[in-house]
């Protein structure tokens, strides 16, 4: 019984939110076609079970499913946001958008939880803009507006408006977008970039839930929404720059673009300029993508069984 009725309350939100003005008329998901493979490093050594990047896992991953995290991603696709054409990059491969409104509502889950993840994402703006890109952004917010000057969702939310600027900026949101070819090949495999929003290895000391978060994805390859986010995605290239710990980090991140966006959100906390696009202040934070953040937050938060298809 609890599931039937949860279902009729999320469809009947969906509905209403879906007519608002800031959702444009609905799409049906596509069905999807998860294959298997293994990753090539640089040197066209193989990462033994390690996802491809392109084609999937050795473990094929669970399909997301779910009444909550089905009308996540049908409120995503028909949103304004998914519609909106980005500076220099144009509109976001489909999947994108739904991804990253799942992966807020997965944080958003975090918090109810009280993780220590959660804690570093959903600070109160810290007012250190050398490290917080909350912190950097701050007036961009206001003009919002978004208040983030107490913890809670509200900074949680304005983080991921402007994660979404920067995967857009770093890979046209694509997932399994590679090392950046420009900046040359004579460095450490930790030094690759790769996934959404172009996160390094070398990242992976600066906070231990930063390293709790990779263990927790590794172990549990269902939760990385690959078949979500690969959705109009096209992958040019599987290889990785190097070897070792840092390709083997490089295949993962692209192949678990759940894990890449919980990762690169942490990382815009704590080490801001880790990222060009916002040294330079070159993502962008579009309003609408807030507004569609905010219906996943009012449904996550107004629901207690929502949480059982997200985290």
């Amino acid at each position: 019984m609890k599931h039937i009725k949860n279902n009729f309350l999320i469809f009947s939100f969906l509905a209403l939110t879906i007519s608002s003005p800031a959702f444009a008329s609905g799409a049906k998901l596509p069905l999807l076609d998860l294959g298997n493979g293994t990753t090539t490093t640089g040197t066209d050594t193989p990462v033994p079970g390690t996802p491809t990047s392109g084609t999937g896992s050795n473990t094929t991953p669970t399909p997301t499913s779910g009444a909550y995290a089905d009308a996540i991603t049908q409120m995503a696709g028909s949103s304004t946001c998914a519609s909106y054409s980005w500076a220099s990059r144009g509109k976001a491969p489909a999947g994108y958008i739904k991804g990253v409104a799942l992966s807020f509502a997965r944080s958003i889950c975090r918090t109810k939880n009280q993780s220590a993840l959660s804690k570093i994402m959903s600070a109160a703006n810290s007012g250190n803009t050398t490290k917080d890109a909350v912190a950097y952004y701050d007036s961009t917010f206001a003009s919002l507006p978004i208040v983030t000057s107490s913890a809670g969702l509200e900074p949680l939310r304005a983080l991921y408006t402007l994660g979404m600027g920067l995967g857009m900026r770093e890979s046209s949101g694509v997932y399994c977008e590679g090392w950046d070819r420009s900046a040359g090949s004579n460095r450490s495999s930790a030094a690759g970039e790769a996934g959404l929003f172009q996160t390094s290895y070398d990242s992976i000391g600066l906070s231990a839930e930063l390293s709790k978060l990779y263990a927790e994805y590794q172990a549990n390859p269902g939760k990385c929404m690959l078949d979500v986010f690969k959705q109009g995605a096209s992958c040019s290239s599987l290889s990785n720059l190097g070897t070792g710990a840092g390709a083997t980090y490089q295949a993962f991140n692209k192949a678990c673009p759940a894990f890449a966006t919980e990762y690169a959100m942490t990382m815009l906390r704590i080490s801001r300029s880790h990222y060009g696009p916002i040294i330079r202040k070159e993502a962008q934070v579009v309003p609408a993508c807030n507004n569609l953040l905010k219906s996943v937050q009012d449904m996550v938060t107004k629901d207690p069984y929502a949480c059982d298809d997200l985290i």
